[in-house]
């Protein structure tokens, strides 16, 4: 955590607690994507798929808030992306995903994972 950044924040975050902050925001906004993607007629409310976008959010927060908190972000921007990352979900992941391939010179697959398995790249 920089510095100058104390009191309850620091108490929470540095315990571990401050994590389920993180995860809270990008739960959250996982399901603001999920009741957009309602709104927008593309498919009706499913309780299983609303937990799996949960799960998804909740995952690409964490992966956020590490990599904000390695980079020194404060409080306030690592909590905004972390909700932001929540939103976005798999795209996030991918993203990340993306990122570290090309940082280390690993080939980025260029195929979604819900295509077909047996096909050719």
């Amino acid at each position: 955590m920089p510095e100058g950044q104390g009191g309850i924040w620091k108490m929470l975050v540095d315990g571990g607690l401050g994590y389920l902050w993180f995860v809270l925001l990008a739960v959250w906004g996982g399901t603001v994507s999920y009741i957009s993607r309602i709104r927008r007629g593309n498919f009706t409310f499913s309780f299983v798929e609303l937990v799996g976008e949960w799960t998804i959010s909740a995952f690409a927060g964490v992966m956020t808030a590490l990599i904000c908190q390695e980079m020194e972000f404060s409080l306030l921007l690592t909590s905004a992306f972390a909700g932001m990352s929540g939103h976005m979900g798999g795209r996030a992941i991918y993203m990340m995903e993306q990122f570290v391939c090309n940082k280390f010179g690993v080939p980025v697959r260029h195929r979604r994972y819900d295509d077909d398995p047996d096909s050719k790249d």
